[in-house]
């Protein structure tokens, strides 16, 4: 069995810049993905074709320029993008030029050491395990037996024996028009209040205005708009403590809202008028409101087994069907290619609402958030009050404990047995065991404690109906991985 050198985990392949992500790496990736299309049938042309991105992280461009140069010198059609761009923006592209694959440099929310590699299948979202575990098993065949070395050095030697040189191209023009299908400009170029924009130095840096250049609107704020390949020394994910400056602005500034997408802007969070957080639950709690407020009451609600229970709430009073699936949004993917999806969503702060391709967005999510604010005339704070009265309250909170490998495969074998007691306590009524052990509560709480697949790390999930009971079932969780 050939020993698996480079990983693809639920979205793609990452690693630490020059430690584990190297352009030797990513030019044996390149290849092995061109020997998948080489030999794969019924591809959408007859010389297949993909589209490449890339984000504002350190080496990201240089890294795509690598892949772009190995596919072309393949026989593959390559177009690149002439930019930085978002990782929906690719998605989009996958669909706009009609290619066979997208591939996307990023290492989207992960700290600023490491970088990324992201497979999008011919559907425009995140390729599907099939086609990743073929690419992945051509890639460590070729590593293993030092054919791709080879066969790399042969092309880059006689550069005749490839195909035509890649060509740097636009994607955002057709992205915007994609997205202007699904919102309406028209509700939202009459907004009359200011908001914030934090792209975290990212990839969506300057791409809101352009939604609204041609109405004149002025109140627009941005922050965090300049390449700063350390991300001003937090991790750009739109979370905690990382939007305390975006708090700020919002606060100082008297802005009614502040939209915060994560570094390849695939995720979202959101500032209130307030300057609290409001998470991704909340998020798809107020999208999904909307639909079923407009009569959008077919298809399936899907979320992953980690995210909030109000949406199950909501479904369940609107007779809409629910479906959770594992973490990750590659499963949410599945599900929305089976057509029938209303809206899904992640723990993490990726969504998805019913018209965009398969394909988690935060810039679609940011400007549906806008719209739903301009159309109703309240903040989301004001939103989120009507869903409480209608749905009930709720308080969230995650936790995150390294551990030992050991020590974590233990934790699962005992949870494998039987419920804690310390957990049987406080009055369990189901276990679901999708992804991890997540316990049902009598009085409707729940905790969830996953152990990681692939990391020496134990996660810790609770929601309740309280800021105590929540923090009581979070040191219970505690307790259970440490042990203190």
């Amino acid at each position: 069995m050939t020993e698996k050198v480079i990983k693809f985990g639920t979205d793609g392949f990452r690693g630490i810049i020059a430690k584990d992500f190297t352009v030797e790496k990513i030019e044996y990736i390149a290849h092995g993905i061109s020997r998948y299309l080489l030999n794969k049938k019924n591809l959408k042309n007859k010389i297949p074709r993909v589209v490449i991105g890339y984000d504002t992280r350190f080496l990201s461009d240089y890294f795509a320029r690598s892949a772009a140069e190995i596919f072309s010198l393949n026989g593959i059609e390559t177009l690149m993008s002439d930019t930085f761009i978002p990782t929906p923006v690719l998605s989009n592209a996958v669909l706009a030029e009609n290619a066979d694959l997208g591939i996307m440099i990023t290492a989207s929310h992960n700290p600023c050491i490491y970088n990324g590699f992201k497979i999008k299948g011919p559907f425009g979202g995140s390729a599907t395990m099939d086609i990743v575990n073929e690419i992945e098993d051509i890639v460590n065949k070729g590593l293993s037996d030092g054919s791709f070395k080879e066969a790399i050095n042969s092309l880059k030697k006689n550069t005749a024996s490839g195909g035509n040189s890649y060509i740097k191209t636009g994607f955002l023009d057709k992205y915007r028009q994609q997205i202007e299908r699904i919102i309406d400009l028209n509700i939202i170029k009459n907004i009359d209040f200011g908001f914030l924009i934090d792209p975290m130095y990212g990839a969506a840096q300057g791409l809101y205005r352009t939604f609204f250049d041609k109405y004149n609107i002025g109140n627009i704020f941005e922050i965090h708009n300049v390449i700063n390949p350390s991300f001003g020394g937090i991790n750009p994910e739109p979370i905690g403590d990382n939007l305390n400056e975006a708090s700020e602005f919002v606060l100082k500034n008297n802005l009614k809202v502040g939209i915060c997408v994560d570094g390849d802007a695939d995720r979202i969070g959101a500032i209130g008028e307030k300057g609290n957080f409001i998470s991704s639950h909340h998020i798809f709690a107020i999208v999904l409101d909307d639909l079923i407020n407009n009569g959008r009451k077919n298809g399936r609600v899907v979320k992953t087994v980690t995210t909030s229970s109000i949406i199950d709430r909501m479904a369940q009073k609107n007779n809409l069907d629910i479906f959770i699936t594992p973490v990750g949004f590659k499963y949410i993917g599945e599900e929305i290619l089976k057509q029938d999806v209303l809206m899904g969503g992640e723990e993490s702060g990726g969504l998805w609402t019913n018209g965009n391709i398969p394909e988690r967005d935060g810039i679609l999510m940011g400007l549906k958030l806008l719209e739903i604010m301009v159309k109703n005339g309240k903040t989301l704070n004001e939103i989120l009050d009507e869903i409480y009265k209608q749905y009930g309250y709720f308080v969230y909170g995650r936790n995150d404990y390294e551990t030992e490998t050991e020590k974590r495969d233990n934790i699962r074998n005992r949870l494998d047995k039987d419920i804690p007691d310390i957990i049987a306590k406080e009055g369990v009524s189901e276990v679901v065991t999708i992804d991890g052990y997540k316990y049902i509560l009598n009085d409707g709480s729940w905790l969830m404690i996953r152990p990681s697949g692939t990391e020496a790390v134990v996660r810790v999930y609770s929601e309740s109906f309280s800021s105590e009971r929540l923090k009581r079932l979070l040191a219970l969780g505690r307790l259970i991985v440490k042990g203190d």
